[in-house]
């Protein structure tokens, strides 16, 4: 390894003296080299920036509050659906009560929307719900545009028994079964029209039975059953229970009503009812109970014996 000498240690010290100080020097004659501003130009302020005009569509919209987020509508937690639940059920009910209360004919106008919701002090989408349940139930009809609103519809035998051939059919019930839940239906009605003390009752019957006289010789089989059904209603009307009555309409247009075509009215079958009619009619007129039902029994079994094989859906 090459020592160095003693001298070239002494030479390098001093040039590092030397570069030192002649770095001042150096930044000194650049500064100086440099040009110098004039004295207008160091006089004269700054330019000052000039914010440029918001757009007013902006200031308008961050004047506005912050929107609400948007909802569906629908309850959020199981407390909010109960509570939903119950809004829309208290007013189904209200007014559910409102139109049973119409005393006028149907169709009667019960009001606008704006109106009924004032009435039944319930929000805008709760009214809709309950209002679409009273449709669906046939009690309600609502009319759109120039003279519409919300009509009372009151309750009807054909709209039940329309929703009892529908549980029925799904249910796979046969005609036979149909025919065995008619039967005690008839007999008690009978019982009831001919112990009943109503003079105009009794009477009602018999004038009924006086003016379709002669409709089983009718060649439009339509027409024999619209008059078989119509005093199988009177009966269920004029025995004075309203249960019996809606039993009896609603079983009778099950098995009888041409829309099911489920059982046909042939000549026979209209002249072995017409005799039933008269027979019935004579009864009640005697007040012979035991007679009406011994009548409306046999009438049932006839019935059931012409009645076709089958569930009421396949029939």
């Amino acid at each position: 390894m090459a020592v160095p000498k003693p001298g070239a240690r002494a030479t390098t010290a001093k040039k590092s003296v030397a570069e030192k100080k002649s770095k001042p020097a150096a930044a000194k004659q650049a500064a100086a080299a440099a040009p110098k501003p004039s004295p207008k130009a160091a006089a004269r302020p700054a330019p000052k920036r000039v914010a440029k005009p918001v757009p007013k569509a902006l200031v308008k919209a961050a004047a506005k509050p912050a929107a609400k987020p948007r909802t569906t509508g629908l309850p959020t937690t199981q407390a909010e659906g109960r509570a939903s639940t119950s809004l829309v059920k208290r007013a189904v009910d209200a007014l559910r009560q409102r139109i049973l209360a119409v005393t006028g004919p149907d169709d009667a106008f019960l009001g606008s929307e704006e109106q009924l919701i004032a009435t039944l002090g319930v929000s805008r989408p709760t009214f809709r719900q309950a209002a679409r349940l009273l449709e669906h139930e046939a009690l309600l009809k609502i009319k759109r545009g120039i003279g519409g609103g919300f009509f009372a519809q009151p309750p009807s035998v054909q709209a039940v028994s329309r929703m009892a051939a529908i549980f029925l059919s799904s249910q796979g019930a046969t005609l036979q079964q149909i025919a065995n839940a008619t039967a005690p239906v008839i007999e008690e009605a009978a019982g009831a029209l001919a112990g009943t003390s109503d003079a105009s009752v009794r009477r009602r019957l018999a004038e009924h039975v006086k003016q379709h006289a002669g409709f089983e010789a009718s060649p439009d089989e339509g027409h024999r059953v619209q008059a078989v059904l119509a005093f199988d209603a009177l009966v269920g009307q004029l025995s004075g229970n309203p249960a019996l009555a809606l039993m009896l309409n609603l079983l009778h247009g099950l098995v009888r009503d041409p829309e099911h075509g489920l059982f046909r009215v042939t000549p026979a079958r209209a002249r072995a009812h017409a005799e039933y009619q008269q027979q019935l009619a004579a009864a009640v007129q005697k007040r012979d109970v035991a007679t009406a039902r011994q009548l409306a029994r046999q009438h049932s079994a006839s019935l059931s014996s012409g009645l076709p094989k089958g569930t009421l859906a396949a029939a």
